[in-house]
């Protein structure tokens, strides 16, 4: 009986990201979350006038 073995290795590399590219995407979830408290903020406010 023959056992054939294949050895490999895999290498996972974490996508590189810069810095520039960090702080925009920061920037932009920043701003996604100020504008749906605003939103919410105005919806409670148009609630309350009921």
């Amino acid at each position: 009986m023959v056992l054939n073995f294949l050895l490999f290795t895999v290498k996972i590399e974490r996508k590189q990201v810069k810095p520039e590219e960090r702080m925009a995407a920061y920037a932009r979830a920043r701003y996604l979350e100020e504008r749906a408290e605003a939103h919410a903020f105005e919806a409670a406010q148009f609630v309350s006038r009921i």
